[in-house]
């Protein structure tokens, strides 16, 4: 569990910001958008470490949930019209939150990519 006590915080914030957005839908704050963004990209960290230390089997169905989580993160984020407009007077709900969500996942697969070159090059 001390694996993963930082996922495991960023899932439960994500989900309560997410059940805030479903009861206040009329909050200056858009906790609905914010507990999607932190609950899944807070789902693809932790699968990703997860199959990183060899906790779970890596499958291709894996992989993909992880990107269709990151996905929606993105896409989510560019659903609005006027996002510059948004992202110059709501920056934690529109640029700190998804970035949140989404730099820790590449971060974590990026070091797995360098960490498996290196591997392979020592063995030769």
């Amino acid at each position: 569990m001390k694996k993963h006590i930082g996922s495991t915080i960023a899932l439960i914030l994500g989900i309560l910001f997410f059940v805030t957005g479903l009861t206040q839908p009329t909050s200056n704050v858009d906790f609905f958008r914010s507990g999607i963004f932190v609950t899944f990209g807070a789902l693809a960290y932790r699968s990703a470490k997860k199959r990183i230390l060899g906790e779970v089997t890596t499958s291709l169905l894996r992989k993909v949930l992880e990107l269709v989580a990151i996905a929606i993160i993105v896409a989510l984020f560019l659903l609005p019209n006027d996002l510059l407009n948004i992202m110059s007077y709501r920056p934690v709900e529109y640029i700190i939150i998804p970035l949140w969500a989404i730099v820790p996942y590449i971060i974590i697969v990026l070091k797995r990519k360098i960490g498996e070159g290196a591997s392979k090059d020592d063995d030769i």
